[in-house]
């Protein structure tokens, strides 16, 4: 894919920190958001730099007619009538993700069980029908309206695919505020989603089961500031520790009141998996580094309001350091690109200028015919691939769709 490139280093060609008043994109789902479409990938710099690359291709052109073993004037004529494809914009390149992930959007809706005891769902596990309800919102879509909104068919009212999502998902959270069939992993996950709904859709039920669900994610804190997968107190590791801080961040952000203390013992967890004072990298259960759960720890203190944390650069250079490949890079490919597309996008920079594009274009060449992904071959994902695809093709589209910026848990 051509697109125009920033040259300069360290550049931050990532959207704002504060979204500004730049214009109103409207999308399917009849949600309007503030976005300003060049920043997510160049500096306000680059129209001048445009301007004077054109000027130096003109000076150079009419330099080389003047030259005794230049083109002829016909041989320029010709050479003129033949027109190169245009290089792909900023806002190209967005439209060719929303391409991509509306198709995605298209399957995933087309896997979502409509019938039945289990309508709504596209597993038993709520981390999967978590992850695929945040695709959708990921793109700016709501519960009840737009392209997959409720419709109303000879009188009576058919709920639409978030609408079902969030019913069926209510309806499996307990007594005690876990919304899982297993682990803490999926309850933060499912935690995260109905987080975000909520900032969409003021659902008294909603709320009620959001805010036992933080509550239950705070009462399970270990004593050193991390969690485990079982809903107890007891131990913890990067994996799981990053799931709950995200879930807790975005209902913060939605209105629902989260202890300082337990951000503040967060933060001494995260920091305690560190390698050292400066870095680089984060362990699973302690001091180390690794492809999954570097990118984890990177995201964590900078969503727990650490941006600056003195860890985080040498870390930040080891991540971009990774390969991006399909097979050869990360075992664990989409949990690993799940954090590390956010990680750099918070960092920004030369970070984000030097991840992104790489990522972006991986993804988008993977995708199948009918709009699916599958993982890498040889992924220690394999086991999460059910036969819908239903994990591998929601993560891809929440990487994507990091530049459209909708969920505010992902944005700065």
């Amino acid at each position: 894919m051509n697109e125009t490139r920033n040259t300069t280093a360290d550049a931050d060609t990532s959207p704002p920190r504060q979204r500004e008043d730049v214009g109103r994109i409207s999308n399917p789902s009849g949600l309007h958001e503030r976005t300003d479409w060049k920043s997510v990938l160049h500096p306000p710099r680059v129209p001048r730099l445009r301007v004077g690359l054109m000027i130096a291709a003109i000076v150079l052109a009419a330099w080389m007619l003047l030259l005794p073993g230049g083109p002829r004037r016909e041989e320029a004529a010709q050479a003129q009538e033949v027109k190169p494809a245009a290089p792909l914009t900023e806002l190209g390149i967005v439209e060719e993700v929303r391409k991509k992930t509306d198709k995605a959007l298209d399957y995933l809706e087309s896997k979502q069980i409509k019938e039945g005891a289990e309508a709504g769902s596209w597993s038993t596990n709520q981390a999967f029908n978590g992850l695929t309800l945040l695709a959708f919102m990921s793109a700016g879509h709501v519960p009840g309206r737009g392209k997959y909104g409720d419709i109303i068919e000879k009188g009576v009212v058919k709920p639409g695919v978030l609408t079902r999502g969030k019913k069926y998902m209510l309806s499996k959270a307990q007594p005690t505020g876990y919304v899982s069939s297993g682990t803490m992993y999926e309850h933060g996950l499912a935690t995260l989603a109905l987080a975000e709904m909520y900032g969409m859709d003021p659902d008294p039920d909603l709320e009620d089961k959001l805010r036992k669900a933080i509550e239950l994610i705070v009462k399970c804190q270990s004593p050193a500031g991390g969690w485990r997968y079982s809903p107890a107190p007891v131990d913890q590791d990067m994996s799981v520790t990053v799931m709950q801080i995200v879930a807790l961040r975005a209902a913060n952000n939605a209105g629902i009141p989260v202890p300082e203390k337990t951000f503040q013992n967060a933060v001494r967890y995260v920091q305690s998996c560190a390698t050292g004072p400066k870095g680089p990298g984060f362990g699973y259960a302690g001091a180390g580094a690794g492809p999954q759960t570097t990118p984890a720890g990177i995201l964590s203190l900078q969503l727990l309001g650490h941006p600056e944390d003195e860890r985080l650069p040498a870390s930040l250079d080891y991540l971009t350091a990774l390969p991006v490949a399909w097979p050869g890079g990360a075992q664990y490919f989409f949990y690993h690109h799940y954090y590390a597309i956010q990680a750099t996008y918070q960092a920004g920079g030369k970070y984000w200028n030097g991840w992104h594009p790489k990522v972006r274009e991986l993804l988008l060449s993977k995708q199948g015919p009918d709009g699916s992904w599958d993982v890498p071959p040889g992924s220690s994902e394999a086991g999460l691939v059910q036969p819908n695809k239903v994990y591998p093709t929601a993560m891809a589209t929440l990487i994507l769709n990091i530049y459209l910026h909708y969920l505010p848990a992902y944005q700065r």
